[in-house]
């Protein structure tokens, strides 16, 4: 196991856009924004994988739904369309708009070996509950695998600024996850959950995300004026919990060549 945990703090908006925005938006930072290091050679886009942890009672959950002002969530990210590298156990902490994460990289190959009996033995003789790692959420609150959300990431990065992100998230879907920690699927299993009824958009969205340091760039405050863009709440992870209490999603196929 690694233990490379790291932090990161920015500043995190999100907008629903349609493609026609998301278009100009893209030819509007070609001047500011190169594309992503971690695309391969070819595309523009790579798949996110995010598995979330929750109580019984959907703890954080209803943090996010109801907006509280402090809050954190447990979950794992990997790329790819199967979980065959790295996988990052994190916490993600919000405070208004304010964003940081705690996380590590690990081998898919150890990913079982974090709920074993002796990773929780450290924790035991703890005096009080402490949210610092991945592994004190799933000790301290029994949370357990409760939704896998996946997605298609169109990203750029600031060549201007010590930290900006251009995010444009795509084919949003999700299965449920039950407990389990198996990290294999079958494509049957997804559910799109960005459909018109969910995003009150009357074609499937554009998840805008800008993510700067606390300090906003110049060029970012001017593209939010320019385009008219009006900030929303949206959590791929609340969403996929509305949807599968309501099963208000659908299956189908990828535009994109996902291979």
């Amino acid at each position: 196991m690694t233990d490379d945990l790291s932090k990161i703090r920015r500043y995190e908006l999100k907008y629903a856009i349609t493609e026609s925005v998301a278009g100009e938006i893209r030819n509007y930072i070609r001047n500011v924004c190169v594309p992503d290091k971690h695309v391969e050679t070819g595309k523009n886009y790579y798949v996110v994988n995010n598995i979330y942890f929750d109580t019984d009672d959907l703890r954080f959950y209803y943090d996010t739904k109801y907006r509280k002002l402090t809050r954190f969530k447990a979950r794992a990210r990997y790329y790819g369309l199967k979980a065959s590298g790295n996988i990052w156990p994190e916490i993600k902490f919000k405070h208004a708009n304010i964003v940081w994460k705690v996380r590590k990289k690990i081998s898919t190959r150890e990913w079982a070996d974090q709920f074993s009996p002796q990773v929780f033995d450290c924790l035991l003789n703890a005096v009080q509950p402490c949210v610092n790692t991945f592994e004190d959420i799933v000790y301290w609150f029994d949370a357990h695998s409760v939704s896998h959300v996946r997605y298609v990431r169109e990203p750029y990065v600031s060549v201007q600024d010590d930290y900006g992100r251009i995010t444009f998230d795509r084919e949003l879907c999700y299965r449920r996850m039950d407990g389990s920690i198996d990290l294999d699927y079958n494509e049957s299993e997804m559910l799109y959950y960005d459909d018109p009824m969910t995003t009150f958009n009357p074609r499937s969205l554009v998840l805008l995300e800008i993510k700067t340091e606390t300090l906003v760039p110049y060029w970012v405050i001017q593209m939010i004026k320019m385009f008219g863009l009006a900030q929303r709440p949206f959590s791929k992870y609340c969403y996929s919990i509305d949807n599968m209490l309501e099963r208000n999603s659908t299956t189908r196929e990828s535009v994109f060549n996902l291979t």
